[in-house]
C-alpha cells in the first residue's frame, strides 16, 4: 500500500475548491492518481504530519510512504478547534489570526528550523526502521536535512514552475496540471525506490 501525507498541496486543495475542509479536492489529488492512501490534512504543521504519518503507518500495512513536508514556521498546538485533524491536532502559523501567540511564543526562526529537520529526519529513519520506503519532498519552500529529499530540499512548487518557465503564484495551491505531472514524476520514483530498496 502508498501512503500520503502533508499539508493542502497533498491534500489538493483548489483542485475543487479553496474550502480547507472539503475532502472532494483528494479526488484528483497525485495520491489518488498513485492509488495512495491520503491522509493530508490543510494548514498541517510538520509535526503534525509526522504524528498522522507514524499513527497511520503503526497500524497498517504500508509498503510506500510519500510525505510533502511543509512550511517549517507551522507549530502544532492543541486545542478545540473546527480545523482540528484527525488526531486532533491545529496548526498555529505566522501568517494567520493565530500571528500574536506564534510571535510571542515561537518567534524564534533558528528554533523552528531544528524542530522541523529532527522531526522531518526521525519520521525518515522510523520508515526504514520499519520496512516502509519514505520518499519525502518540500511542498513549498527549499529546506535541507540530512536525510534523502527529493531535488536536493528544493520545493515541488519551484521545481514544476521552473520546468515550465512559469511564475510561482505564491497565493494560490497546485492546479491539475501540476498534480498531474507530480503522480507522472512520483510513479519513476517508486519504481526506482522498489528497486534499490
Amino acid at each position: 500500500m502508498i501512503y500520503a501525507n502533508g499539508c493542502s498541496f497533498v491534500m489538493g486543495q483548489e483542485l475543487v475548491d479553496n474550502h480547507s475542509l472539503n475532502m472532494e479536492n483528494k479526488r484528483s489529488a497525485f495520491p489518488a492518481k498513485l492509488g495512495a492512501y491520503n491522509d493530508a490534512w490543510s494548514g498541517s504543521s510538520n509535526h503534525a504530519i509526522m504524528n498522522r504519518t507514524l499513527d497511520y503507518c503503526k497500524n497498517n500495512k504500508v509498503e510506500i510512504a510519500i510525505v510533502g513536508w511543509t512550511a517549517y514556521s507551522r507549530v502544532l498546538t492543541l486545542g478545540d478547534n473546527p480545523r482540528n485533524d484527525r488526531l486532533g491536532q491545529f496548526t498555529a502559523k505566522p501568517t494567520t489570526k493565530d500571528a500574536p501567540m506564534h510571535e510571542k511564543y515561537y518567534h524564534n526562526d533558528e528554533m523552528l528550523k531544528q524542530w522541523s529537520r529532527n522531526v522531518i529526519e526521525c519520521t525518515y529513519y522510523w520508515l526504514k526502521s520499519n520496512n516502509i520506503i519514505p520518499i519525502f519532498f518540500n511542498s513549498m519552500d527549499k529546506f535541507k536535512t540530512d536525510v534523502p529529499m527529493l531535488w536536493d530540499g528544493l520545493s515541488w512548487r519551484n521545481v514544476y514552475h521552473d520546468q515550465f518557465n512559469l511564475e510561482v503564484n505564491f497565493e494560490r495551491h497546485p492546479d491539475q496540471k501540476m498534480h498531474d505531472w507530480m503522480a507522472d514524476y512520483l510513479k519513476n520514483e517508486i519504481t526506482k525506490s522498489k528497486t534499490s530498496y
